[in-house]
């Protein structure tokens, strides 16, 4: 397989629609900008949402005009319905997600509809989205285990992706919304959707709430997964969704998959720029390493003449 990764960071979107304060529109077209300019191949800049439920992401029509037609051809917008794809569509957008949960509980929570009246929108989304030249891609939610009904049957998972992938939809994505998930689970996970769903269409979402995001984005990418969600910095979490911190680490993850062999047009470097201007534009640490440590270029870190001296 090639070993080319497509990285989405989505941390203008999912990882800032926790944050209680309200973020200025001009900081969310900084961060975009500064991950795009960093060759972040694909940034998830907002959400069309209902304002009443996510209120940090009300600007999301003034940070797309912000941005400009430029940018448009990398970014994506997530969507929970058809009026959410009336409204990319309004904006230009080329690219939209669509998540739904695996599991009752969770959809109802989170789009205040059941699993099938989900599926049976999806066909009309894709429709319409590619008749407009726009992309879908369709996330299933707490594919490795839910807040409110605890574990997830990986065939229920593979079944649902089957039936997404038959809607014809670009990208079939599997979430660990909650991060339960290990790298055993992965695997298996991943072998039973490749065999529903076309290895080039398949995607990972993790979060890193139990400190194996990481671990886990590395096992897919040894399974044959070649498309990855991640937040710059580590910052991010579903409010749907208990105890759902911080998405796994955009540049933490690249430096593992790149010391793998992977490649990527995002510069390391670059990204941990923008993770250190987050810090500053949040007043807060965020949960990442790299963007703390810096990327090792193989020279010494201490000067050891000056150590001797001190001692």
């Amino acid at each position: 397989m090639s070993s080319a990764v497509l990285w989405t960071d989505v941390a203008p979107r999912d990882g800032l629609q926790n944050v209680s304060a309200t973020i200025p529109t001009d900081a969310k077209m900084r961060l975009v900008r500064g991950l795009l300019d960093a060759g972040v191949p694909r940034v998830e800049a907002t959400a069309f949402v209902s304002p009443k439920w996510v209120p940090q992401l009300a600007d999301a029509a003034a940070l797309l005009d912000a941005l400009g037609d430029d940018a448009l051809p990398r970014l994506r917008v997530l969507i929970p319905n058809s009026r959410g794809l009336e409204l990319a569509l309004e904006r230009s957008v080329r690219n939209v997600l669509v998540t739904i949960g695996v599991t009752e509980t969770f959809n109802r929570r989170n789009v205040n509809r059941s699993v099938a009246e989900s599926l049976a929108d999806l066909g009309g989304i894709v429709e319409v989205a590619h008749a407009n030249g726009c992309s879908v891609d369709v996330a299933l939610s707490v594919a490795f285990g839910c807040p409110f009904e605890g574990r997830v049957a990986p065939d229920r998972v593979s079944d649902m992706c089957a039936r997404v992938a038959d809607a014809g939809v670009d990208e079939v994505g599997i979430a660990d919304t909650i991060g339960v998930a290990t790298p055993a689970a992965v695997t298996h996970l991943c072998q039973l959707m490749s065999a529903v769903v076309p290895a080039e269409r398949m995607s990972l979402h993790v979060h890193d709430t139990r400190g194996i995001g990481v671990a886990n984005v590395v096992t897919a990418y040894q399974s044959g997964v070649r498309r990855f969600d991640g937040s710059v910095g580590g910052v991010g979490g579903c409010p749907f969704a208990p105890r759902s911190t911080g998405n796994v680490c955009s540049e933490d993850a690249l430096l593992a998959l790149t010391s793998l062999g992977a490649t990527t047009t995002a510069n390391l470097a670059a990204l941990c720029d923008v993770a250190s201007a987050l810090e500053r534009d949040l007043g807060q640490p965020l949960p990442g390493r790299l963007y703390r440590a810096g990327v090792w270029t193989g020279t010494p870190v201490v000067d050891d003449a000056a150590e001797k001296r001190v001692g």
